[in-house]
């Protein structure tokens, strides 16, 4: 049975929670626990931390750049994503190995998120497992030379966080941001160990006080429109003849990026037309016409036999064909 309290007011510091004769309840102030911790709205600012998105499509074999959205790996020998003998919370985990140096699993957060944060504390959590070999972890933060500008770096610390166990383990770590905070942070996780050596790690979380929070969990959908703010792929679309061997695409993102993208393709696209026949390019050739954060002009070249001004469509018949538009840090 529910209990409703009329009449009452609340003091929290200067915070307060008002209930009038009705029942309504009215608040002043921010409201947090008692360790200053707001639960409500957006709190993480790591994008994809559960690492659910991969639009790449790679599940093992990077070494290096990026692996599943938003994070990089660095130094690693291998990698794997895990979808068994993951923490119960979380159905996906990514692993890396070394056989030397220290593999590392980064995020680098844009500085329109970081505004604010100048003198603030952050913590970071997440959860991390020795799969073999493993044997103690560290984690660093580090900051832009300039705005969303990854020439140089300054790292504010790294930290040891002792011995990695063979069960999931949630870590935690703390950091006061500096000025220079506010051109980008860079969280970087990794880990030593002895001969060929796995870690495994998910649930990262970065959010503003000194204690980690319950990990904050979004819809598949909300994560994945975040994600392409950095990188997308389009896998159909149709196109034009310009002549016998170009075709052109007009292309409006479904989400704003983060900066005009650089584009690349990942293999030779085969365009169809059930009246002409297809048309395959001899080998990759996408440029940019004329593009902006929202969308652009595009141009795919090396075909032959192409109808002019005939509609070509790029997309059932393309087979593994993805046209690649990044704006990453």
């Amino acid at each position: 049975m529910a209990t409703t309290i009329t009449g009452t007011t609340i003091d929290v510091g200067p915070n307060k929670l008002v209930s009038d004769s009705s029942g309504n309840v009215t608040a002043s102030g921010v409201l947090s626990d008692p360790s200053g911790n707001v639960r409500a709205g957006r709190k993480n600012l790591i994008i994809n931390g559960a690492m659910q998105v991969n639009q790449r499509g790679a599940t093992s074999g990077i070494t290096s750049g990026y692996f599943v959205d938003r994070f990089t790996l660095s130094a690693c020998s291998a990698s794997a994503v895990l979808t068994s003998s993951t923490p119960t919370e979380f159905p996906t985990a990514i692993s890396v190995s070394a056989t030397s140096g220290n593999p590392i699993i980064f995020q680098k957060i844009e500085s329109k998120s970081c505004q604010g944060l100048s003198g603030k504390t952050v913590t970071v959590s997440f959860y991390a497992k020795n799969i073999s070999n493993a044997t103690t972890l560290y984690v660093k933060l580090q900051y832009a030379g300039s705005a969303d500008s990854w020439g140089s770096s300054t790292t504010i610390s790294e930290q040891n966080l002792g011995s990695l166990t063979s069960g999931w383990v949630k870590y935690t770590a703390s950091w006061t941001v500096p000025a220079g905070g506010l051109n980008g942070l860079s969280l970087g996780i990794l880990c030593a160990g002895t001969g060929t050596f796995t870690m495994g790690v998910t649930g990262v979380q970065m959010e503003v006080g000194s204690v980690a929070t319950d990990f904050e969990h979004r819809s598949y959908g909300e994560i994945l429109a975040d994600c392409k703010r950095y990188y997308q792929v389009i896998s159909a679309s149709p196109t034009f003849g310009v002549d016998g061997n170009k075709a052109r695409m007009s292309i409006a993102f479904p989400v704003e990026m983060r900066a005009t993208p650089t584009v690349s393709q990942s293999a030779v696209i085969t365009l169809s037309n059930p009246g002409v026949g297809t048309v395959t390019q001899s080998a990759i050739s996408f440029t940019n016409i004329g593009s902006t954060k929202r969308g652009g002009s595009y141009q795919l070249g090396n075909f032959s036999g192409m109808t002019e001004t005939k509609i070509y469509h790029f997309g059932q018949s393309s087979g593994a064909a993805l046209l690649q538009f990044s704006a990453e840090l």
